[in-house]
């Protein structure tokens, strides 16, 4: 080759004709041409700045990462770890402020961060650190510290996120939240729409955890939030439950705590489609005979121990009558109560004036109307009447109407004997709109023990076993030869209704009370 052909080469397509700043390379001849290699560049000493940087941009991503760029990697990474654990979901920030360099002799210098930590939920917190450099072996590192993540952190501490939480909450009866599923899911719906979002917002707190201690060194606190407390008992709601889904009708329980009004129990089964205990209304069957026995003393047609007639079937008005299978010449009224005499019950409530029984219905709360913050509700409803169909009212069929929740009220009335104020959200009462005043006073010792009588000796002696029990059956015509069962009592403060749907008789109703109250 000519001498004129001969050119020099640098891989990459740069021609080199003179040294190259920062590139080292090996000159090698190939034929007629010669070629420069390149060498990796010559990194240069990196600045304290530099190495600042690379350790707090790495400090909470990657904490052993970070600590290389330290004296001391392992003490650093166990620190950073711990704080990086302790901020939880919480993003780190660092920019290292501009520094003049340092003279080209020195071995130690001294920077600053600003560091920004954002916490969940978005809130702030800010504050600058120094970040002391040493040079060793002509190579710049962090000397570690751990004010390196916070001025005031120590040796074995760690800095800490942690929520304060907002203190609203809906609450159960024993203090524990109530959540869906621990009362029917119609009843919570209608309860988290009345009360609304009681939580309030949560806030947040950091601070420095060093073994058990925590020093908070900034907060947000919580804003708003309400605790209401539902009366629900989850015991006694539990127990309703279980007590209902044990049935294969439809069936419901509401139990009310006599001296408060308070809902304690409100349970009905997968069975009882289309509507609740509060609103669903049936006709009562022989449970209004606690109503009925109260306006008949209440009028003076007859006291607890007068001596009535109790014949097997009966022609009052029109209307022809039956017992269930038993007559009696004559019984006291108590007894007469006990065994479930139609004939005797519907003889006297056809010499009680028209507006007599509606009258004491409202006074013991069927019939009566309330506003119940978290519970849309209706008591039943007792219309004056006269003839035949104030004979069957008077023992709980005619156009006489009850829901569960209704009944249960007059349980709750015999006990307290004053107008019931029912109460589901603790806080927020209930606001009357159709309410009388209580039951007369004189009726109710003898209605107790006329319901008691029911259970130790009447038509529900098969809970005699139950301690302070007393109550009413009823089996209600449901048409279609269908009827219902009832039973409505009380144990000491505890008054409650139980119904199932076309039962046939009370059977059910007792097996679901006794469940009920040894659950």
């Amino acid at each position: 080759m000519e001498q004129k052909t001969r050119r020099w080469i640098l891989i990459g397509g740069a021609l080199a004709t003179t040294a190259v700043v920062g590139v080292a390379g090996v000159l090698l001849w190939s034929g007629s041409r010669s070629v420069v290699v390149a060498d990796a560049p010559v990194k240069p000493a990196e600045t304290p700045v530099q190495v600042a940087t690379s350790f707090l941009t790495r400090a909470f991503s990657g904490p052993a990462s970070a600590a290389v760029f330290t004296d001391a990697p392992a003490v650093a990474t166990t620190a950073l770890e711990a704080s990086k654990a302790g901020m939880s979901t919480s993003a780190y920030q660092a920019t290292v402020a501009a520094a003049e360099p340092p003279a080209p002799d020195a071995t130690t210098t001294e920077l600053t961060a600003s560091v920004t930590w954002t916490m969940p939920g978005a809130g702030l917190l800010k504050y600058d650190v120094k970040v002391p450099m040493t040079r060793a072996d002509g190579a710049w590192k962090v000397h570690w510290t751990p004010t390196v993540i916070h001025p005031q952190l120590t040796e074995g501490a760690s800095l800490t996120y942690r929520k304060a939480l907002a203190e609203g909450a809906l609450l159960g009866r024993d203090g524990k939240p109530l959540t869906q599923g621990t009362v029917p899911d119609g009843l919570y719906k209608t309860i988290t729409a009345t009360v609304g979002d009681v939580k309030g917002i949560d806030g947040w707190e950091v601070g420095i955890t060093a073994g058990g201690a925590f020093t908070v060194l900034d907060t947000k606190k919580a804003e708003g939030g309400e605790k209401i407390t539902v009366t629900i008992d989850p015991a006694r709601q539990a127990a309703a439950q279980a007590a209902v889904d044990a049935l294969p009708q439809g069936a419901a329980i509401v139990a009310i705590e006599a001296s408060t009004s308070e809902i304690l129990a409100v349970a009905q089964n997968k069975a009882l489609g289309g509507t609740n205990p509060f609103v669903g209304r049936y006709a009562p069957g022989s449970t209004m005979k606690i109503v009925t026995a109260a306006a008949v003393m209440n009028a003076g047609l007859v006291q607890s121990g007068t001596a009535v007639p109790c014949p097997a079937t009966a022609t009052i008005g029109t209307r022809r009558i039956s017992n269930a299978g038993f007559g009696h010449d004559s019984l006291p009224f108590h007894t007469a109560f006990a065994l479930s005499c139609n004939t005797t019950i519907g003889d006297l409530g056809s010499k009680l004036d028209p507006n007599a029984l509606p009258d004491m219905a409202k006074r013991f709360g069927l019939g009566a109307d309330w506003a119940i913050p978290g519970a849309e509700t209706n008591t039943g409803k007792v219309p004056p009447a006269t003839g035949d169909q104030r004979v069957e009212n008077s023992f709980g069929q005619g156009n006489v109407v009850a829901s569960p929740f209704g009944m249960a009220l007059v349980a709750a009335t015999v006990v307290s004997g004053r107008t019931p104020t029912p109460t589901l959200l603790r806080g927020k009462p209930s606001e009357p709109n159709d309410v009388a005043a209580g039951p007369p006073a004189a009726v109710l010792p003898p209605l107790r023990a006329m319901m008691r009588e029911v259970v130790t000796a009447g038509t529900a002696k098969q809970l005699a076993g139950i301690p302070g029990l007393a109550g009413k059956t009823g089996t209600a015509e449901a048409g279609g030869g269908e009827a219902h069962g009832w039973f409505v009592g009380y144990q000491n403060n505890v008054a409650f209704a139980v119904v199932v749907e076309k039962a046939g008789s009370s059977q059910s109703a007792l097996d679901a009370t006794a469940a009920f109250l040894k659950g």
